[in-house]
């Protein structure tokens, strides 16, 4: 229990320092005198820094997931799961900003030079949203385009909107952000078809 608890020490000082200033100039004394526990007992968790930041993105995007299928789980028709996940991964990321930048500086920029960590992170949410779309395609609720696209795109635009919206402190104002974004997702921008 007391070796859980230091891990999660280890891993809630990681976020705070890796989200601020970035990975590249954190150095793992510094994580460890923020969680107050030696150097060493960081490497007892973790090899290298770099494990510290995967399994703060792993575990914060898996936390993210369940969230979202936890909410999404009792609604039958695909256009309304859409909805839910947009509505869901918004406030996700803008209650959880430090992960949310971290994602931004880490993941989304790849400053650690590895596209591998980027695709490993999105791809499993991608896949959830993938599936959705595919049942809504099978099921006549949603035009056929290349699901494994609109999932990527979704999942990108949310991302990014929750990124610039992140300093909204106003209810009315998130609710405002997640409405344009339902609306531009469903609707598009064009005013008629022929555009």
């Amino acid at each position: 229990m007391v070796t859980d608890c230091k891990r999660e020490r280890i891993l809630t000082a990681a976020l705070e320092i890796f989200s601020t200033q970035g990975f590249a100039n954190t150095t793992v004394q510094e994580i460890a005198a923020k969680a107050k526990v030696g150097k060493g007992t960081v490497y007892t968790y973790f090899a290298t820094k770099e494990d510290v930041l995967i399994d703060l993105l792993d575990e914060g995007l898996a936390h993210m997931g369940k969230h979202i299928e936890e909410r999404i789980k009792l609604l039958t028709d695909s256009g309304m799961k859409l909805r839910a996940i947009l509505r869901e991964q918004l406030r996700y990321f803008h209650n959880n900003r430090p992960l949310m930048r971290l994602l931004s500086r880490e993941a989304w920029g790849q400053e650690l030079g590895s596209s591998s960590i980027a695709h490993r992170i999105r791809s499993s949410y991608i896949k959830m949203l993938q599936e959705v779309i595919d049942k809504g395609i099978e099921a006549g609720e949603l035009r056929a385009l290349d699901s494994e696209t609109v999932a990527t795109a979704l999942y990108g635009m949310v991302s990014l909107v929750a990124l610039y919206a992140k300093d909204i402190t106003c209810e009315a104002k998130l609710e405002h952000v997640e409405m344009t974004l339902q609306e531009l997702f469903f609707q598009g921008v064009a005013l008629s078809p022929a555009f």
